[in-house]
């Protein structure tokens, strides 16, 4: 009996120490395709200066990622869930999208890049969607939520913290291409660690019906289901505010604020600094309190980054609360993604579920809004105008995360 329990907790601490890895794994591998997809908004002076591109342009160059990444998010969720399996896909998709980010190093002209930039977001839709769902079929103990955040968290930690101060040694040293060929480099390195090394996992494989489309019947459960709906509306609006103060504040930091592309990387990577336990305190605060009131608390925090924006324009006071505060919307992406579906939803819906929420969130919120942004701004209405917006987004959020309480047997879980 004491072997067998001996033998017992072995397996369990070899299951924890290769949870850690991959958690550890996953870590860097997210940061990277953040840092890799946000690296134009970081370097966006010197390469809209070579380039000779106007602000509309560079929103095109910015969000473009964002809008291949929105559509593979969705196709690439299916998909895994058609085949019960993710690694299959997650580690060579991960190579291919470091192949093209090394092949961007070495495009000239607007259209090449923007081609590469395209073909790169989709290979990264589903990538934390799958890393997530591989962690969660190797939890040991009910730990999901912070996993979940810690794994967000190499967001904050390597492209908000790390990577301006990175790509801006990168620039300074060398040239903008200098910076895809490290995160290229990098994202090659990962998929073939990803691949070599990461145990495979199954899911439930959603049956074909009779007749029908098997995509559509899965769309209509998900449409029928109230939370969903809430978590896909939040996830466009904070995508939408997110985006604005990624893409356009460094854009605000260097035309309002005249800072140069130092004093901007300094700035950008102490948001990420300040974002880090923001990152894993949010998630780990949802596993203890009601998701829902976790969200709608951080997002009325967000709005006063925008706010700062609209009453104090180029003043101190607003690069304060845009450094403080820029990155803390990202901390609620695993809530309304994973999270909070997870709870309501048959877990054989989980890669459709999170890549439609994705893949709206990223199209809507990601691509689409800039556009818009960098329309407004290029025709001369100002940073105000769009700051004030972005406010309303984040309000907007608050109702949708107070409206979600989502309810079993008519209580609150």
């Amino acid at each position: 009996m004491f072997g067998q329990l001996s033998s017992s907790n072995k397996e369990k601490r070899k299951d924890g120490v290769y949870l850690n890895y991959i958690c550890i794994l996953f870590f860097v591998a997210y940061g990277m395709v953040s840092l890799d997809a946000s690296s134009v908004s970081y370097i966006s002076d010197v390469i809209m200066k070579e380039l000779g591109i106007s602000v509309s342009q560079y929103s095109v160059l910015s969000s473009s990622i964002w809008c291949t990444k929105a559509f593979s998010s969705i196709a690439l969720g299916v998909i895994a869930d058609r085949i019960g399996k993710r690694r299959v896909l997650l580690g060579p998709l991960l190579i291919i999208a470091g192949i093209l980010s090394i092949l961007t190093a070495f495009a000239n002209g607007f259209y090449l890049i923007l081609v590469y930039r395209l073909l790169c977001g989709c290979c990264i839709g589903a990538s934390l969607s799958m890393m997530v769902s591989i962690v969660k079929k190797s939890i040991v103990q009910n730990d999901f939520g912070a996993r979940s955040g810690f794994i967000s968290c190499g967001s904050a930690v390597i492209s908000s913290t790390l990577g301006p101060l990175i790509l801006a040694f990168l620039v300074l040293s060398f040239s903008w291409r200098g910076s895809f060929l490290f995160t290229g480099g990098v994202l090659l390195l990962i998929g073939a660690l990803i691949q070599l090394t990461v145990k495979e996992v199954s899911y439930p494989i959603i049956k074909t019906p009779e007749k029908g489309n098997t995509f559509f019947s899965s769309l209509r459960v998900l449409l029928s289901n109230r939370t969903f709906v809430l978590c896909l509306l939040i996830g466009v609006f904070e995508t939408a505010g997110k985006m604005y103060l990624t893409i356009f504040g460094p854009v605000y930091l260097t035309d309002i604020c005249m800072a140069n592309t130092e004093r901007k990387g300094t700035i950008l990577s102490i948001m990420g600094l300040i974002y880090i336990p923001v990152s894993l305190i949010v998630p780990m605060l949802a596993d203890r309190l009601k998701a829902h009131r976790v969200m709608a608390v951080v997002f009325a925090i967000c709005s006063l980054a925008p706010l700062s924006m609209v009453l104090f324009p180029g003043k101190t006071l607003s690069v304060f609360f845009l450094m403080i505060l820029g990155n803390w919307a990202a901390s609620t992406v695993s809530l309304f993604i994973y999270v909070i579906p997870g709870k309501v939803l048959p877990p054989e819906l989980s890669g459709s579920a999170n890549g439609i929420i994705m893949g709206v969130s990223v199209f809507c919120g990601g691509f689409l809004c800039p556009m818009v942004f960098g329309e407004i701004l290029s025709h001369g209405y100002g940073f105000g105008l769009v700051s004030l917006v972005c406010v309303l987004v984040f309000v907007i959020c608050v109702v949708l995360s107070l409206l979600i309480g989502y309810r079993k047997g008519g209580k609150e879980w």
